[in-house]
């Protein structure tokens, strides 16, 4: 089994603690869609956030992390997401493959070094002359009546010109193609459809999980997104097999104003399943055959656990939770395809995988969990689903593939 991803890898720079209704963040709070200040639970990148402010990022920063240090960890929607695959998967047959590219400045030589640390396959990471992308992550862990939110400042650094072009033919290969965050890559995101279209033309599972579009939202913030960059259509859902987003993104790419509206678009959008996040609600999902099994549309509660442990103490952050949630789904199906390969995929089994894998990410600061041993983080996570298991009663439409 090879599971290979590209799309969106930095380094996080977590600043935890950030109060949003303070007198600091409301000076940065974006007035208008669009207009590059924050926003809880959006992304603007770096050059836009400085136009707003009329000063250097860094010293904004300043003053809204009153000072604090930043933990760094890797993040982004691709890595993240894989590095929870491989680490679900190690031993069991699995390979796990990152492709794309980081600078070549110290941010990406420490990058490096924490890719090494995981059993992710990071020999796909080609040193560039630039820097290194990274967020700046701003979390408030009180936010949204303790459920805690992030808002996020992009620096797209090297990223900015790793295309279609750079991916090379064993990417296609693979058993499972995985597209994470393409929207923070401009170049890959706008092959989307292409890249998509030949994976599937291959034979490989294709997954895509997204993110907040900023560049799409900056250029219409009305209009839906575009799923692979402006004049897209619908090729690229055609050429997936699995959409993965949050409910923000959902209703941006979709266009629509209400989350029954987006579910229709997405069920007629040519894509074989998806599932949508949605914070601490219940995750909404729809397959309609192809390679997975044809259930329509159904909903999967969070994890109870999680909710109970966040309201004892605030530990931790939301950072994480939506690519370790994707990561999760990926590593279920692919176990699936290995255990039973001419069966159809379920998809609510691989979500429950997810959800778990989520409700864990709630304890860390940042998404990446460094193991101390192989299988650690796998035991970890299946506490968490053995839980969410019980609190479902065990349902065997969701407990198959165990």
């Amino acid at each position: 089994m090879r599971i290979a991803g590209a799309g969106c890898c930095l380094m996080d720079l977590i600043y935890a603690g950030v109060d949003f209704s303070s007198a600091a963040f409301a000076a940065l709070r974006s007035r208008a869609d669009g207009d590059g200040g924050l926003a809880p639970g959006r992304l603007v990148f770096s050059e836009d956030a400085e136009r707003f402010s009329g000063r250097p990022f860094a010293l904004a920063l300043a003053t809204v992390a009153d000072g604090a240090p930043a933990a760094e960890n890797v993040g982004g929607p691709s890595v993240v997401a894989l590095i929870h695959a491989a680490q679900m998967l190690e031993g069991r047959g699995a390979a796990v493959s990152y492709y794309g590219a980081a600078g070549d400045d110290e941010l990406g030589r420490s990058l490096r070094a924490m890719l090494a640390r995981t059993c992710l396959d990071s020999s796909r990471l080609e040193s560039r002359r630039g820097r290194t992308p990274s967020t700046y992550v701003l979390s408030d862990p009180r936010w949204d009546g303790g459920r805690g939110e992030r808002c996020f400042v992009n620096d797209l650094g090297a990223a900015l010109a790793y295309g279609p072009e750079d991916l090379p033919d064993d990417f296609f290969e693979a058993d499972i193609v995985a597209l994470g965050g393409t929207a923070l890559v401009p170049a890959l995101h706008e092959g989307l459809p292409a890249i998509l279209a030949r994976a599937r033309a291959s034979g490989a599972l294709t997954v895509v999980n997204t993110v907040f579009d900023f560049r799409a939202e900056r250029a219409d913030p009305l209009g839906p997104w575009p799923l692979g960059g402006a004049g897209a259509g619908r090729e690229a859902y055609r050429g997936a097999d699995l959409v993965v987003m949050d409910q923000d993104e959902a209703l941006r790419l979709s266009g629509e104003r209400g989350l029954e509206a987006a579910l229709r678009f997405f069920e007629s959008s040519g894509a074989g399943a998806f599932a949508i996040s949605r914070g601490g609600d219940e995750v909404v999902a729809w397959s309609g055959g192809g390679r997975f099994e044809a259930r329509g549309r159904f909903e999967l509660p969070v994890s109870a656990r999680a909710a109970r442990e966040r309201g004892a103490a605030a530990r931790g952050d939301t950072t994480g939770c939506g690519d370790n949630f994707a990561g999760g789904i990926i590593a279920a199906l692919a176990e699936q395809m290995m255990t039973a390969p001419s069966q159809p995929l379920d998809l609510a089994a691989a979500i429950s995988w997810g959800i778990a894998a989520g409700a864990f990410t709630l304890g860390l600061l940042g998404g990446t969990y460094y193991e101390s041993g192989p299988g650690e983080k796998r035991a970890l996570v299946a506490s968490y689903r053995d839980d969410w298991l019980a609190q479902v009663g065990r349902a065997p439409a969701v407990d198959a593939g165990r």
